[in-house]
């Protein structure tokens, strides 16, 4: 039986259950200290409040979660490993860095790509520095409107790492860019198509965009859903709606990409105003509450439902051994 690896140890893959593929416990952008309007991050308290939206998982049958939060970003290994162990979701985190424009790519620029590649293979088999924690996936992530040479640079090198440690790869793109550059720079590096989702690949009305990448054999990532600020739940229930018609069923992915606790407030958003004013849909349950009950009314099916959260997460984790 394969091994996925969580942050308090290793996963039979059949032992996942359901599955929410992109979710984050707590973000930082590189800086977020430096607005002292916020109110000072409290560390145990952000623990409570998490851990609390994460027991509410279950109430949908959730066991399994991955937060796929970059080390440049706010990742915290330990954060993740006390969510895991208080609730009993099973937590996946991830090795590798954000986007150029939003991360932070000193280091990284000054390096080559065999040391980046070797510096993410230390960690997915070695644990994230002393804590012994290992990621259980590669996150990468490129901008737009086109990729830059640094994100090439660090998608090749995160890819090598992932095919030399053998495990998935999940991406980051800026509204619908360079998916098909991504795929083409991971593929290239070893990685299986079925090992690698194309994350917030429901951020756009193309349909054809969304055909295209499941016809490269990879993942297609309805992993927004309650994000109305940037595509409409609508939207993303025709287009998903349409691709299962379509016969691409087995090739989503479905996740909300929610934060539950931002670092010096969520970003470009006033002290004191949360996301829920801005976006009341958008949160863990969401698809539970909102999303599959729509779809469900359009025709599909208990069993759809269990294979995209359930079967297609198996699938997407599952590397073989090369």
């Amino acid at each position: 039986m394969a091994k996925i690896q969580s942050v308090l140890g290793g996963l039979d893959s059949d032992k996942l259950g359901k599955t929410l593929v992109h979710e984050h416990a707590l973000i930082g952008f590189p800086g977020w200290f430096l607005d002292s309007r916020q109110p000072k991050f409290q560390r145990d308290e952000a623990l409570v409040r998490v851990c609390a939206a994460f027991e509410q998982l279950k109430d949908y049958g959730v066991q399994t979660v991955i937060d796929p939060c970059p080390s440049d970003i706010g990742r915290d290994v330990d954060f993740y490993a006390e969510i895991a162990t208080r609730t009993g979701i099973q937590l996946i985190c991830a090795a590798g860095v954000y986007y150029e424009a939003a991360g932070q790519p000193f280091t990284f620029r000054l390096l080559e790509e065999e040391a980046i590649t070797e510096i993410f293979v230390k960690e997915l088999q070695d644990g994230v520095g002393e804590t012994g924690i290992r990621p259980g996936i590669v996150k990468i992530a490129s901008g737009e409107p086109t990729m830059s040479e640094y994100e090439r640079k660090i998608i090749r090198a995160a890819s090598k790492a992932a095919a030399i440690a053998g495990v998935p790869v999940l991406s980051h793109t800026e509204s619908c860019h360079c998916g098909h550059e991504q795929v083409d720079l991971v593929t290239g590096a070893g990685v299986c198509p079925h090992n690698f989702v194309v994350g917030h690949s429901d951020g756009t009305e193309d349909i054809e965009y969304q055909k295209s990448l499941a016809e490269k054999g990879v993942f297609v990532g309805f992993d927004r859903f309650g994000l109305d600020i940037e595509v409409p739940d609508e939207i993303r229930i025709r287009n998903f709606k349409a691709l299962v018609d379509a016969g691409y069923r087995d090739s989503l992915l479905m996740s909300h990409d929610y934060v539950n606790c931002w670092q010096g407030g969520p970003p470009g958003i006033p002290p004191g105003v949360s996301t829920s004013e801005i976006l009341p849909h958008w949160n863990m349950t969401h698809i539970f509450e909102r999303i599959i009950p729509q779809l469900k009314a359009q025709g599909m099916t208990d069993a759809d439902f269990d294979q995209i959260l359930c079967g297609n997460t198996q699938r997407f984790l599952t590397v073989e051994p090369s």
